[in-house]
C-alpha cells in the first residue's frame, strides 16, 4: 500500500518517463536507490549503509534513512541490526511466485480488455510493440516498452488494484533481466514479440477467450525462460 500511495505522488519517477512534478528529498533518494536496486547497481546481497549512501546521493543521512525505511516496507531491502541493510536476494521460488501472481491477473485482464477497448488504446499498445522490437542493442528501451505493454493492457481491464499488484511484479522482472544475462535477449526475441502481437490481435478482434489463452501461454513461456536462466546462473 505504501508503494502504491507513493507512486501517485512520484509520477515523475525516472523510470519510465521524465519528471513531471517536484519530489521530496526522501522520495528522490527512494527512487534513485530503488532504481539502483532494479538495475542491479546495488546487487542482491549487497550491504547498504547510511553514510555511504548519503555520500553517493549528495544528501544528509536523514532522507537516506527514511528512504531505506520505505524500501524495507516494500521488501526491497532487509534490516540487518547494527550492520546496515541488505539488498533482498532473489530465490528460485521468487520467480515461481511472481509468475503465479501474473497468471492470476493478466489472462483475466486481457480477456476483459477484449470485451471493449477503444481504438486509441489499441493503437497505443501496437506502438509499444513496435518500440519493443526497435532495439538499439540495450535491454533498457525494449524492457520499458514490454513493461508498459503489460501494464497498459491490464489497465484496460479496469481493475486498479490488480494493476498495482502487477506493477510490483514487473519491477521484480526488470531486476531479473539485469541479473541474468542469458535472459536479456529474450525481451526482443521473435517468440516474445510475436506473443505480444498475438495477444493484441485477439484483443482487437474482441476474442476474450483467445486473449486469455494467449496471455497465459505467453506467461508460461516467459516464466520457464526465467527459471532456466536462474538455474544456469546458479549452476
Amino acid at each position: 500500500m505504501a508503494e502504491q500511495q507513493r507512486r501517485i505522488l512520484t509520477v515523475g519517477s525516472p523510470y519510465p518517463g521524465p519528471a513531471k512534478r517536484r519530489l521530496s528529498l526522501t522520495d528522490q533518494v527512494y527512487e534513485q536507490l530503488k532504481d539502483d536496486i532494479l538495475e542491479t547497481r546495488c546487487a542482491p546481497g549487497d550491504v547498504l549503509v547510511e553514510p555511504e549512501l548519503a555520500e553517493r546521493y549528495g544528501v544528509s543521512k536523514t532522507p537516506v534513512r527514511e528512504a531505506l525505511r520505505l524500501l524495507v516496507q516494500d521488501d526491497w531491502v532487509i534490516v540487518m541490526p547494527r550492520k546496515g541493510y541488505l539488498v533482498r536476494p532473489v530465490r528460485l521460488d521468487d520467480i515461481r511466485e511472481i509468475f503465479e501472481i501474473r497468471h492470476m491477473i493478466e489472462p483475466a485482464m486481457a480477456a476483459r480488455a477484449a470485451q471493449g477497448s477503444s481504438e486509441t488504446a489499441l493503437e497505443g499498445l501496437a506502438a509499444l510493440c513496435s518500440e519493443q522490437s526497435a532495439s538499439d542493442g540495450g535491454v533498457g528501451p525494449p524492457l520499458r516498452a514490454a513493461r508498459s505493454f503489460h501494464l497498459e493492457l491490464a489497465a484496460l481491464g479496469k481493475n486498479r488494484r490488480a494493476s498495482a499488484v502487477l506493477s510490483r511484479q514487473l519491477d521484480e522482472v526488470r531486476r531479473m533481466h539485469h541479473l541474468m544475462p542469458r535472459v536479456e535477449p529474450h525481451i526482443t526475441s521473435t517468440i516474445e514479440l510475436a506473443a505480444h502481437r498475438d495477444v493484441l490481435d485477439a484483443v482487437h478482434g474482441r476474442d476474450a477467450e483467445q486473449a486469455r489463452r494467449l496471455m497465459a501461454q505467453h506467461l508460461t513461456e516467459v516464466g520457464n525462460a526465467m527459471v532456466e536462466a536462474f538455474v544456469d546462473v546458479h549452476r
